[in-house]
């Protein structure tokens, strides 16, 4: 709901909420990331969770309102130092179509450095995110009173446990079937043709690789292999190549050792490793850097095969004179 259609600036759960997993509030205070990749992580979670949804198109732009009012390019460092980070997903990027994120609910995918485990263990041990005796004490209190304002509600001979039943109950608007975020659309308006079909596809075509997946490990060997030749390469987004990659088995029917082994002659060769940088360019030229790695594999065999015969002739001809 925008807020000119908000009653006042007031919170209140009845101009809708996000449904969060406690999980993810007690680790982003914790992790290691500036105030805009804050922003950012907040923004990125009221696109998808606060709709009841763990991923949405966001374009640059709308990051960039959302967290104030930065600049694009400025915007654009922030996400990209995310992903790296592996705190926020990149699911579909594609040239001319807005990028699809989604928030990485698994914190031991985050990098190492984003996140203490051991400090967030830690605070569970002691009890950090439990609540206080003192507001435990101030809750019963509240529902207690609550009881007693209530009409035709009489609240003597009942334990504490079953006031506070009573009194959730009562609640106005947070009863469990209340989990949408915001007010309905007008009857018949519906979806907006172009975000149904934005939203059709996404469903459709995304699909994302999990790190023990052929896809994601032979994109993974390949920038491997490029940074131990270019130590600085930029880290890449290995969704992205690992489309590329399925494409080549499913596609191509190359069967998996055959790529790890095209990657591994490729970086190997002065040549062809500048023109296997990416996923991509190694499908493209896949089929010469295949023969090639085969011409090579077979050649000390043809060399072995060669020396054996000049050996045996040698031999031979050292005893030809017994067959005169």
């Amino acid at each position: 709901m925008s807020i000119n259609k908000r009653k006042s600036l007031n919170a209140d759960c009845k101009d809708g909420y996000t449904q969060i997993a406690n999980l993810i509030l007690e680790v982003l205070p914790m992790a290691r990331i500036n105030s805009t990749q804050m922003s950012i992580c907040l923004f990125l979670l009221r696109r998808t969770y606060g709709w009841q949804t763990d991923r949405d198109a966001i374009s640059l732009r709308e990051f960039a309102a959302a967290c104030g009012g930065s600049s694009i390019p400025y915007i654009s460092r922030q996400v990209n130092d995310l992903l790296r980070k592996r705190i926020i997903r990149r699911l579909v990027y594609e040239p001319g179509r807005t990028p699809v994120y989604e928030f990485v609910t698994n914190v031991e995918e985050w990098e190492g450095n984003s996140i203490d485990l051991a400090l967030l263990a830690g605070n569970e041990a002691g009890e950090v995110y439990q609540l206080s005796k003192e507001g435990l004490r101030r809750s019963r209190s509240a529902g207690m009173e609550a009881l007693h304002n209530c009409e035709g509600v009489n609240p003597e001979g009942l334990s504490e446990p079953a006031s506070l039943v009573l009194y959730q109950q009562a609640r106005e608007g947070l009863s469990f079937p209340a989990t949408v975020n915001e007010h309905p659309p007008p009857a018949g308006r519906g979806i907006e043709p172009g975000l149904k079909k934005e939203i059709k596809k996404v469903n459709k075509k995304t699909h994302f690789y999990r790190e023990d997946e052929w896809p994601f490990r032979l994109a993974q060997l390949l920038l491997i292999k490029i940074k131990e030749t270019l130590p600085g390469f930029k880290n890449p987004d290995l969704q992205s190549w690992a489309v590329g990659m399925d494409r080549l088995l499913r596609i191509d029917k190359r069967p998996a050792e055959e790529v790890r082994a095209v990657i591994n002659f490729a970086q190997g060769d002065p040549f062809w490793q500048t023109n296997t940088l990416n996923a991509d360019g190694l499908r493209k030229h896949y089929d010469q850097i295949n023969m090639l790695r085969r011409q090579q594999r077979d050649l000390p065999a043809q060399q072995n095969g060669a020396r054996e015969k000049k050996t045996y002739a040698v031999n031979s001809d050292k005893y030809e004179r017994f067959f005169q």
